[in-house]
């Protein structure tokens, strides 16, 4: 009977050992392309999670098709040709496509990395927030690597709005999706410039 209790014993521990195995995050995907994560309830942009599904949708991860030819402001065009960034209309131009947020934008153009694959300790703990790494010449934020400081720089701009936002959103959608995109929440009767208020004095 001795061989049936050691491979009782050896099943035992094979099914304690894939218990303790931590389960794949069913968020992984949208994580890593900015979406929308159903077992959660809750988007992913640069890695952070967005609980409001109105400024999810004002982030505007997605990008959307357009027609060149139908293409009125300059400055569009420029950007059109050249994966740029049109700060008249808030609209930036990557692979064709166009995005209706500066961040988005940023990310679109970025590369996505896998912290599995990186060997730099820093470069991992930036996956888990925002970084640069002077060893690699290279920012991070979440899944998401940007190789200019410059641009680096911009994008971890976005991201601090994008904190600013979601903490907004807790007491106000509207009033966060503005912040977003410098608009207007009708319920607090607040315009919305930079990620702050615009005194209504100062607009009149």
């Amino acid at each position: 009977m001795r061989p049936f209790v050691a491979l009782a014993a050896c099943l035992a521990a094979a099914g304690l050992a894939a218990s303790g195995a931590p389960a794949p995050d069913p968020c992984e995907e949208a994580k890593r392309s900015n979406g929308w994560c159903e077992a959660a309830h809750a988007g992913y942009v640069a890695g952070v999670e967005v609980r409001s599904s109105f400024l999810f949708e004002v982030l505007d991860t997605d990008g959307h098709g357009i027609i060149p030819a139908e293409v009125k402001c300059e400055t569009c065009r420029k950007a059109l040709l050249s994966d740029g960034y049109c700060p008249i209309h808030r609209m930036g131009y990557a692979h064709g496509e166009a995005f209706m947020s500066a961040l988005t934008w940023h990310l679109a153009r970025a590369r996505v990395v896998s912290p599995s694959t990186l060997t730099c300790r820093a470069c991992r703990r930036h996956t888990r927030g925002i970084g640069w790494c002077d060893r690699d010449h290279v920012g991070i934020a979440g899944y998401f690597a940007v190789d200019d400081r410059r641009e680096f720089e911009e994008l971890a701009k976005e991201y601090d709005l994008l904190l600013a936002a979601i903490e907004k959103s807790a007491s106000c959608e509207i009033c966060a999706g503005a912040m977003i995109t410098n608009g207007y929440c009708r319920i607090h009767r607040l315009t919305w410039r930079d990620g702050s208020p615009v005194d209504a004095a100062r607009q009149e």
